[in-house]
């Protein structure tokens, strides 16, 4: 992948694109469902994704794209909860944070759950799917967003 340092919505574009990658199957029709985050008037981020993605697969694989405020919704707050949940862990494991102790009781309480040690490599079971991409696009562009807006999660 290309450096995003200064198209960070291609960024948030391509990143959508591969994560989709990742968990469709064979003959799968899919909707995504995203959080709302305002763009620049020129970013058509539900058009451009949904016919990319459709254009890659060579049929139609992705049946539309809504993005919904995360505050208005109880399942993107509760999707937002395990994605800080699995975040945290992987930040924790590489030394990113130093370790909340209620976000660590969190992040436990859901491994044990679904029967892992940790989410750093990913993981994935019949009705979980925990993608992490290892390239080195993706850790330097966490590094410079910790440094930029400091550590989070």
């Amino acid at each position: 992948m290309k450096n995003f340092d200064k198209n960070p919505w291609l960024a948030y574009q391509q990143i959508t694109l591969k994560l989709l990658g990742a968990v469709l199957s064979n003959h799968e029709i899919i909707v995504l469902i995203a959080d709302y985050v305002t763009t620049p008037k020129e970013i058509r981020f539900e058009v451009d994704v949904k016919k990319y993605f459709n254009l890659a697969n060579k049929r139609l694989a992705l049946a539309g794209v809504c993005r919904f405020d995360s505050k208005s919704n109880d399942l993107l707050q509760l999707t937002d909860l395990l994605i800080g949940a699995i975040t945290y862990d992987i930040k924790f494991k590489k030394g990113l944070v130093s370790g909340s102790k209620h976000k660590i009781e969190l992040v436990e309480y859901l491994k044990a759950k679904l029967g892992t040690d940790s989410f750093l490599k990913g993981f994935k079971n019949h009705n979980f799917n925990v993608f992490v991409d290892k390239t080195d696009h993706l850790s330097k562009l966490e590094e410079n967003e910790a440094n930029e807006k400091g550590l989070s999660s």
